[in-house]
């Protein structure tokens, strides 16, 4: 995966030298990479990259070698950071020239300017100074460790752990966190001396001391001005051209994540009314034959776009799994990286590549009937668990952890994960728990869960992501929440502009979005297929569901002697996370029939990384 990384330490000009190439080579150990670094006495700041776009030699240094950047990313809409760098005589093109230009220029203040998924480091040989920033959603992670005298960051937690220096304290609270919600919460990794940079932030070290600051805050509305529907679908849709036309530069060829949902159905629609349906290629990856198979290539039809599918075959994480928890740290569940697996065959026809990403989050995937009411405020933290029990998202719940963790364990954890739930939730500032929600989505759950998806995809091709444009995400800060519930501003927005797309059913019901003859006839099939179903006919009345994954299957199939013999092995029941018999009792009950897939690759992503890294 590209990124950035970098260090400063008392060591000497050869091992400084040394770090900096084992830095890039653990970020990423294919030769296929391009690497770019520098190094002097105690310090280094190197780049990674596909050699797609930003093909500038970085790390990239004023006239004067007085500064050197590193970057990794795009930035977009520029042509007024442009314009203001012209006029004080600075000629800048790209991306990585613009910011370097603004660095010179203002120092580090020009963060709010920018608009783009990027992260970027700066040496300033002047004050001997090391600054990294990233942008408004932390969409470009960047993870640091500050111990003693020592300062080193990287794209990934497996940059700095090269350091044989570096602190290997595994973070237990972090643990207990991922196997509950799927993903840690704030600032943890795996180990308790490495941090991720917060979203919207700037960290500068300077003379052994760290300083952190965010220049972006989400700020949600507390009370919202009259408004009607149509003026918010408007600006919807105006927003989201926008966002698309945006990101549309560079000459290579094109494609997206197309899947039966909403999110990368929107975008479909957008981009070939942009780009022009020939220009862009779709790629569904899946089991043969599933909704999301059947619906995104009807709707592919439908725009006229060439389209690919890919089988996502049983298999694919004997062969990929390892790279995929290395690309994730071990903060990704198996069961959720699997947009690597047919990587390789989509960019052999485009290597910028759009996905649906953050969609849901900003426009009320995780709001709750239950959010319309007023709690006290232990109540309200109960009740925002209870909407995860409501999607069934926690992998092991709450109540579970007793039966789960050893004592020791759960003595050393304490109330740490309940506490920096709250502080996750409570941070939001605002009193609607649907706002709460929304904040807590956008601040944790993008960042922290659904950010793996996009990172594993990085190992290939430059992904975009136009729902994460900076006017995007802040008109989803106004809309008031009963228009986010149940998606409405945006399904609303969707028939309105794309009436055709909205006729084709989605995974999430097999309905349309919009009313029509289609949907008549699929809720009369459901009628009599339900009836069959009662009477002991389901054979003929076939599945309700077909799942684009099946891991319940493949775990205990062509996964399962590595499942085996990886989370029962003695290494792994003698860490003293958890009780040996729990474990065995969790794969023996998913052998058995029960679906534990969600936590077996949860369980598999944090014993794999053990194996990796700490053992």
């Amino acid at each position: 995966m590209p990124g950035i990384y970098g260090f400063k330490k008392d060591i000497s000009t050869n091992e400084s030298q040394t770090l900096i190439e084992k830095m890039s080579v653990a970020l990423d150990w294919e030769d296929r990479f391009l690497r770019q670094f520098e190094s002097g006495q105690g310090w280094g700041l190197g780049r990674n990259s596909l050699g797609i776009l930003n093909q500038n030699h970085q790390p990239l240094w004023d006239k004067n070698k007085n500064v050197g950047l590193v970057f990794e990313g795009e930035l977009y809409d520029t042509t007024p950071l442009k314009n203001l760098l012209n006029q004080h005589n600075f000629e800048c093109e790209t991306d990585e020239e613009i910011l370097l230009g603004l660095y010179l220029l203002e120092g580090d203040s020009f963060s709010i300017k920018l608009n783009g998924a990027f992260s970027a480091a700066f040496f300033d040989n002047r004050n001997n100074t090391i600054i990294v920033m990233n942008d408004r959603l932390g969409l470009h992670p960047v993870y640091y460790a500050n111990f003693g005298s020592n300062f080193l960051f990287a794209s990934g937690v497996r940059g700095i752990l090269v350091d044989q220096t570096t602190p290997r304290r595994v973070n237990r609270v972090a643990i207990q966190e991922f196997l509950t919600f799927d993903h840690l919460l704030h600032q943890n990794t795996l180990l308790e001396d490495v941090n991720l940079l917060p979203q919207g932030s700037i960290l500068k070290y300077q003379n052994g001391k760290l300083t952190l600051k965010r220049y972006f805050h989400f700020q949600f509305l507390d009370i919202y001005p009259f408004c009607e529907p149509p003026s918010y679908q408007e600006r919807f849709l105006l927003e989201i051209k926008k966002a698309v036309q945006r990101q549309i530069g560079g000459s290579q060829a094109k494609g997206i994540m197309l899947s039966g949902g909403l999110d990368s159905r929107f975008l479909l629609a957008v981009l070939a009314d942009i780009l022009g349906p020939s220009n862009l290629h779709t790629f569904t990856w899946s089991i043969p034959g599933s909704d999301d198979a059947r619906y995104a290539k009807e709707a592919a039809g439908v725009v006229g776009t060439p389209h690919h599918f890919f089988e996502l075959k049983p298999d694919w994480l004997l062969k990929q799994g390892e790279k995929a928890v290395k690309l994730t740290d071990g903060m990704g569940n198996l069961v959720n990286l699997h947009a690597i697996a047919n990587l390789a065959d989509e960019t052999q026809i485009a290597q910028i590549i759009y996905k649906g990403f953050m969609g849901d989050a900003m426009f009320g995937f995780g709001l709750r009937p239950r959010f319309w009411a007023d709690y006290d405020r232990e109540t309200e933290i109960h009740e925002h668990l209870q909407a995860y029990r409501d999607y069934r998202v926690l992998t092991f719940d709450i109540p579970e952890h007793a039966g789960l963790f050893t004592e020791s364990f759960l003595r050393d954890v304490g109330d740490g994960l309940v506490e920096d739930y709250k502080q996750g939730v409570r941070s939001a500032g605002v009193r609607q728990m649907a706002t709460q929600r929304l904040f807590f989505d956008l601040t944790q759950r993008v960042p922290r869960m659904t950010i793996n998806g996009v990172l594993v995809a990085r190992d290939r091709a430059i992904i975009r992501l136009p729902f994460t444009d900076n006017d995007l995400v802040e008109f989803s800060m106004t809309v008031p929440p009963y228009l986010a519930f149940e998606r409405k501003l945006m399904i609303d927005s969707f028939i309105r502009a794309y009436p055709r797309l909205a006729r084709i059913p989605t995974p999430r019901d097999h309905l349309p979005l919009t009313h029509c003859a289609r949907e008549v006839m699929i809720r009369n099939g459901q009628f009599i297929k339900w009836h069959l179903r009662k009477a002991g006919f389901g054979w003929l009345a076939g599945p309700e569901h077909r799942p684009y994954k099946d891991y319940q299957t493949w775990f205990r199939t062509a996964l399962r002697e590595w499942v085996e013999q990886t989370l029962l092995s003695s290494i792994s029941l003698e860490r003293g996370y958890f009780k040996p018999e729990s474990i065995r009792q969790v794969v023996k009950d998913h052998m058995g029939g029960k679906n534990n897939a969600v936590k077996i690759g949860a369980l598999m992503a944090i014993e794999l990384w053990h194996k990796y890294y700490i053992d």
